[in-house]
């Protein structure tokens, strides 16, 4: 009962590649002081030029390994700008320190850290357009993996994969290899060089993502694809990182030194007809705020990416739980109605429709696989964002069947500002 999961969770509170390992493994050694069993000597070599070796004791070092190890410290960035949203990637060297390029948060207004169940908003502390390098100062603790550049510099040939998060689909791994060294390219009107050019298909999303080696340390950040001049297409296996000589020293310098880097100012931005936008509309208005997290709710519900939507909540609890209840589900006709502040919450009014499988149903209908939903979400603040707290029926049950024609009607007051609906395209 997926919804009634939902409420109550709410109240009382990525891709891998798999590969097979064949690699023998040496036996493991006896205790001090045990008694060996005896062995049947090998037989000497038939020719005077054969030796023998033993097994390795380990197998070797993989990129499938090292996603393993270092996945939990890649961070997704939702920005908020003057213009819009954007995604991108990107990933902890502190506790409160993720490393990312420039483009993915320039601008940016509102900066919202996710890892794994957890969202922290950030800031700018850092940050180079010329090379692409910037470096965001989370307001609460991360607890991922924390990743480390190479100490050693990439080589043509070297097997390499780049993780991030795609087209906002949950963290993907996209293995490949290191076509050249020391790429120059005019990005975004820059001109940058010593990139790394690779054969790793990454997508729009990704930018800001570590180009990790199988002992899991950082060679570069994902940063752009080549596009073909004469069609304007991406070119199949061209992709191009920021490499980690190129990063290294500027996340050392600005890591000694965090400086929160001035906000945009928003007062003239302009909409794509050309319009002022209202003040109503700033990505720094609480309201603004809370309908990201609701937008980000329902779409991690729809993509898949269970870990995101859990993160918009005050109280994550258990993702195992959280995706049995709503894998099955597809929300559909969001509508964003009301809004209310009550006292330090701020309480908005929302329809939808759920489609799910027979048996996740709501409370007294479990059967049901199509249900209207009336509710008021509870948001309250929480590392420097505004979070789902709780969910409430807004009135009557808080949802009916889909053949019984909806009673809710919006209301005419608090309505929310233009284009704070729910999902973005």
């Amino acid at each position: 009962m997926r919804r009634a999961f939902l409420m109550v969770s709410l109240v009382c509170a990525a891709t891998s590649c798999g590969s097979l390992d064949d690699t023998p493994r040496a036996e493991d050694p006896a205790p001090p002081g045990a008694s060996l069993p005896s062995v049947t000597p090998v037989p000497a070599p038939s020719s005077p030029t054969e030796t023998w070796t033993s097994s390795s004791s380990a197998p070797p070092p993989s990129l499938q390994s090292a996603f393993e190890t270092v996945k939990s410290g890649v961070t997704r960035l939702e920005v908020a700008t003057c213009e819009g949203h954007s995604t991108g990637s990107g990933f902890q060297i502190s506790p409160t320190l993720v490393a990312t390029v420039a483009h993915v948060v320039h601008d940016g207004q509102v900066i919202r850290v996710i890892q794994g169940t957890m969202s922290s908003a950030g800031t700018v502390v850092g940050i180079d357009q010329g090379t692409d390098v910037a470096l965001v100062r989370t307001a609460s603790p991360l607890n991922g993996y924390t990743l480390s550049f190479s100490d050693t510099d990439p080589r043509v040939g070297d097997e390499v994969a780049a993780l991030g998060f795609p087209r906002r689909d949950p963290l993907a791994f996209t293995p490949g290899t290191i076509n050249g060294l020391g790429r120059k390219a005019t990005i975004d009107d820059f001109l940058r060089y010593d990139l790394l050019e690779l054969d790793a298909a990454t997508h729009p999303g990704s930018s800001g993502g570590p180009v990790i080696r199988p002992d899991g340390s950082v060679v570069g950040l994902v940063d752009a694809h080549k596009v073909d001049p004469e069609t304007g297409e991406s070119e199949q296996g061209r992709r191009l990182a920021v490499s980690s000589a190129t990063a290294q020293p500027l996340i050392a310098q600005w890591s000694a030194d965090p400086q929160a880097v001035p906000l945009p100012d928003c007062s003239a931005a302009i909409d794509p007809d050309g319009v002022t936008d209202p003040e109503e509309a700033s990505p720094r208005r609480d309201i603004v705020q809370a309908a990201r997290t609701l937008d980000l709710y329902f779409e991690g519900i729809n993509s898949g990416d269970y870990a995101t939507a859990l993160a918009q909540l005050t109280a994550p609890g258990s993702l195992e739980d959280f995706q049995a209840a709503v894998a099955s589900a597809v929300d559909t006709d969001i509508a964003y109605r009301t809004y209310r502040v009550d006292g330090e919450e701020l309480v908005l009014w929302v329809t939808f429709t759920s489609h799910q499988n027979a048996g996740r149903g709501p409370s007294g209908r479990p059967q049901e696989t199509c249900t209207h939903w009336s509710l008021d979400y509870v948001l309250a603040q929480r590392n420097g964002l505004w979070l789902i707290d709780a969910t409430r029926p807004h009135d009557g049950t808080g949802h009916q069947p889909c053949d019984t024609t909806a009673s809710s009607t919006p209301s005419t007051a608090a309505t929310l500002p233009s284009g704070s609906t729910a999902p973005p395209s």
